[in-house]
């Protein structure tokens, strides 16, 4: 296992980033002692947890494409990079964002090599692994070098045009972002040396349940003697036992495993506000997980948790676009476990003149109807008809109003 100062380690941390992943076998430095690289880590259930949460939630959101066109947006044709970003490898769009939100979760960079035509228009998106790239500056624009090969070293070069490179989280003036597992070894670290304690805690079968003690000396051939006639008159039977001989039984309390239980919840709060999840998500236990605190802490798992994550995604994927074109992740999936709420919200969008209803049926991905293409406001469900003259405009007559009564 490598071994480095605070100092080498902060300077790692801050410097290249084929010097960061270099450790990724031999494990980062930390307080525990324990190896933390990137399997290692994948290995604590609570991370693996956090990561595929975080992952899967954004991953399955439907990828859209719009454009400004003066105040309006409007949607267009998807590319068809965005339907199927990698034909050769199968890569769909879901295991793409997946992709990335890992590599960014685990190292801080996410790359993804985009291929273009002649006409400079992307055709095709390959996620690269962090541990493949290095970047550095020339004439004043970020440079990527790739390892093709094993042992090659970094022998292709690519510009900027050609690499997308989402960041998680990074000081002013850093090419690269801050690696979450080296930045957190401590603490994973501390979850791995618990786990291998309670695995070899219980694997030895942790601490008796009971002793025999006596004030006579015995040999080790009379102890074990004893206890395997124990053993063979006691196990699984609870009728009374007779002692004699000066010998006295003597329960012992399991409060050691008791605390290792505890000192592991408590890791797995730990890793939890690493990624700023809900204690509740990872199944952990919590004594305030009534249901409507786990409503709110899922609203907030959403807008504290998800929607920065999304928004880095959006931002990068729309700069492959031209013009005013952009990509936005539809978070409408997220309401459609609550179908009583989401189907309220419509009902005020509609009766508000926001949305008309066939805009609110296809978002239920219902087929739209004959006349639902119009805009209906206040609680009478009056309809909208722009070609009809306001009140209080010089086109309408007030008396209008009194000659109708």
């Amino acid at each position: 296992m490598s071994l480095f100062n605070k100092k080498e380690n902060r300077d790692a941390a801050l410097g290249n980033l084929s010097d960061i992943l270099a450790l990724r076998e031999g494990g980062l430095y930390n307080y525990t002692g324990e190896e933390v690289n990137e399997n290692s880590a994948l290995g604590i259930s609570t991370v693996f947890s956090a990561i595929s949460l975080i992952a899967d939630s954004i991953a399955l959101l439907p990828v859209k494409t719009l454009r400004y066109e003066g105040q309006k947006t409007i949607f267009t044709d998807k590319p068809k990079f965005l339907e199927k970003p990698n034909i050769g490898l199968d890569l769909s769009m879901f295991s793409l964002l997946h992709q990335t939100i890992t590599s960014m979760a685990m190292h801080g960079n996410a790359f993804i090599l985009v291929d273009k035509d002649r006409q400079g228009r992307p055709i095709q998106l390959t996620p690269i692994h962090p541990e493949k790239v290095k970047v550095e500056m020339s004439d004043g624009r970020k440079c990527y070098y790739l390892q093709t090969a094993k042992g090659k070293g970094y022998d292709r070069k690519i510009t900027a045009d050609n690499m997308l490179h989402l960041i998680w989280y990074s000081y002013p003036g850093q090419l690269i972002g801050v690696s979450p597992l080296r930045t957190n070894s401590n603490t994973y670290g501390l979850a791995l040396a618990m786990e291998r304690h309670i695995a070899q805690f219980y694997g030895q079968g942790g601490t008796p349940s009971s002793v025999l003690e006596t004030d006579r000396d015995l040999t080790a051939e009379q102890a074990k003697a004893l206890k395997e006639t124990w053993i063979g008159n006691h196990n699984r039977n609870r009728k009374p036992a007779v002692l004699t001989g000066g010998l006295k039984w003597k329960a012992i309390s399991a409060e050691a495993g008791s605390e290792l239980i505890g000192a592991r919840d408590q890791i797995v709060h730990e890793i939890a506000r690493v990624f700023r999840i809900p204690a509740h998500l990872l199944l952990s236990k919590d004594g305030s997980n009534v249901y409507s605190n786990i409503e709110s802490n899922g609203l907030a798992f959403i807008r504290h948790t998800l929607l920065p994550w999304i928004r880095r995604i959006e931002d990068g994927l729309s700069s492959l676009l031209p013009g005013k074109q952009f990509v936005r992740l539809d978070t409408d999936e997220y309401a459609r476990g609550d179908q009583l709420s989401r189907v309220r919200s419509f009902q005020v969008a509609i009766s508000s003149g926001v949305m008309t209803p066939n805009e609110a049926r296809a978002k239920m991905e219902l087929e739209p109807y004959e006349g639902g293409d119009k805009f209906y406001i206040g609680l009478q469900g009056a309809l909208i008809d722009p070609t009809l003259p306001a009140q209080g405009t010089d086109e309408h007559d007030p008396t209008n109003n009194l000659n109708q009564e």
